[in-house]
C-alpha cells in the first residue's frame, strides 16, 4: 500500500507522543500502530526516532501511516525479536 517513501515514517508527534519505546537492539523497536478507524497492527518494526523498517509476517507495508491515531507496546512487541526470515522493507529516500 505504502510505496512512497515519504509514507515509509510514522509520524513524529506520535512516537514523541507515545514513546520512549523499549529497544530490543540499539535503536530498533516492535510497536503495535492503532489506525483511526480502531485497527491495531501489531509487531511494526521502527528504527530511531520514526523510519518504519518492518512488519512481522508481512513482506510490504498494509497501512497508511498517516493513518496512525496510536502507538503502543505490548508483552507481544516486548517479546518479539527478528530473524533471518523477516522480511524488511529496504527503499531509499
Amino acid at each position: 500500500m505504502a510505496s512512497s517513501p515519504s509514507l515509509w515514517h510514522l509520524p513524529l508527534h506520535l512516537v514523541e507522543r507515545d514513546g520512549p519505546f523499549v529497544e530490543f537492539k540499539q535503536d530498533a523497536a516492535y510497536v503495535t500502530v492503532e489506525l483511526s478507524n480502531g485497527a491495531q497492527i501489531p509487531n511494526v518494526l521502527i528504527l530511531y526516532p520514526n523510519r518504519i523498517i518492518g512488519v512481522k509476517g508481512q513482506d510490504s507495508l498494509a497501512f497508511d501511516p498517516s493513518r496512525v491515531a496510536r502507538l503502543l507496546q505490548t508483552e507481544s512487541d516486548l517479546n518479539c525479536r527478528s530473524s533471518s526470515r523477516d522480511t524488511f522493507f529496504l527503499h531509499h529516500e
